[in-house]
C-alpha cells in the first residue's frame, strides 16, 4: 500500500483592507505587492489595469483583492481629480454640439416642411 503525501500549506489570512492609494496617479498598492492602476473617475473607472497577483492566492481571493482595491480607490479618490474632469476646450465643444443640435431641431421642425403621406397599417372603414 502506498502512502500518498498531501502537501498542506498554511493559509495565512490576508488583510484585504491594507491599501495605499495615490489618487493623483490613479493607483493603489496592497501590502502584498499587488497594484491596480485605473483611468477615469475613481468611482466609475473607464479602464482598470491590475498588476500581477501574489503567488498562491486563490481565484476567489484574487477577485476579492481586486474588488477591495477598486473600492479603496473610490473611497480615497473622493471626486475625480482635475485631470479627469472636463476642460474648457471640452466645454466649448459641448457648446458647439448643442448649437448644432438646436439647428438640426429647428430644421426638422420647420413650418414650410411639405406634408407627406403617412403609412398606416390600420384598416380604413
Amino acid at each position: 500500500m502506498q502512502a500518498s503525501l498531501i502537501n498542506i500549506t498554511s493559509v495565512v489570512a490576508m488583510n484585504f483592507e491594507d491599501w495605499v492609494a495615490d489618487a493623483a496617479a490613479g493607483t493603489a498598492t496592497h501590502a502584498s505587492g499587488f497594484s491596480i492602476r485605473i483611468e477615469g473617475n475613481p468611482k466609475d473607472p473607464s479602464d482598470v489595469y491590475p498588476g500581477k497577483f501574489p503567488e498562491g492566492i486563490s481565484f476567489v481571493d484574487q477577485a476579492r483583492l481586486l474588488r477591495s482595491g477598486l473600492e479603496f480607490l473610490a473611497k480615497s479618490g473622493g471626486s475625480a481629480p482635475k485631470s479627469w474632469q472636463s476642460s474648457p476646450v471640452q466645454d466649448a465643444k459641448s457648446e458647439a454640439i448643442k448649437a448644432r443640435e438646436e439647428l438640426a431641431k429647428h430644421f426638422a421642425e420647420r413650418p414650410d416642411k411639405p406634408d407627406r403621406p403617412v403609412l398606416s397599417l390600420k384598416k380604413k372603414t
